[in-house]
């Protein structure tokens, strides 16, 4: 598991602009944060977008980076506000994610419950999927995921918590 050192070492290579600091924390995080991305807005394309957005910012802004303390929580801040862009863009609710894809074994009950709960995702409202996607996908603690949102640990876990009611009471039907 990394550690604050490493961060620390991480955002210094970023700030001086060395690529294989870019590379690194693109190696670290690429993969939670589209699975995220891909929670919070429901499709694979703007998902990869939004992605590439937090990269861009960072090569943008890697001058100020000397001043963030948690580079994990910034990159999911960041992410999070490309999130809201792209959906603002798209100018409405987002789709339930892809949930097989074309060339994915499975089952057709396999699919079938997997297309139950992306439907089920997809229903919440989104500052509870928001949630759901930073503490499933994200891997974010409730404190982390509070940092990101600017909001309470408890303000969290209220919606993750009625986001799983919800989700399975949808389910059960």
């Amino acid at each position: 598991m990394p550690t604050a050192g490493d961060d620390d070492t991480l955002r210094e290579g970023l700030a001086a602009g060395r690529e294989d600091a870019f590379v690194a924390v693109y190696d670290r995080f690429a993969s939670r944060l589209l699975a995220t991305a891909w929670g919070m807005l429901g499709s694979r394309a703007d998902a990869e977008d939004a992605v590439q957005d937090v990269f861009l910012g960072l090569v943008r802004s890697r001058l100020s980076l000397g001043g963030v303390e948690d580079l994990r929580a910034y990159l999911f801040a960041s992410l999070r506000h490309a999130a809201i862009r792209r959906r603002r863009r798209r100018d409405d609710p987002p789709p339930a994610r892809e949930a097989i894809e074309a060339s994915s074994p499975g089952s057709p009950i396999a699919a079938e419950r997997a297309a139950r709960l992306e439907r089920a995702l997809a229903s919440l409202p989104p500052e509870q999927r928001e949630v759901v996607a930073l503490k499933v996908d994200g891997g974010l603690t409730f404190a982390e995921i509070a940092a990101v949102l600017r909001t309470s640990p408890n303000t969290v876990a209220g919606r993750y918590r009625y986001a799983m009611e919800k989700m399975r009471a949808r389910l059960e039907d």
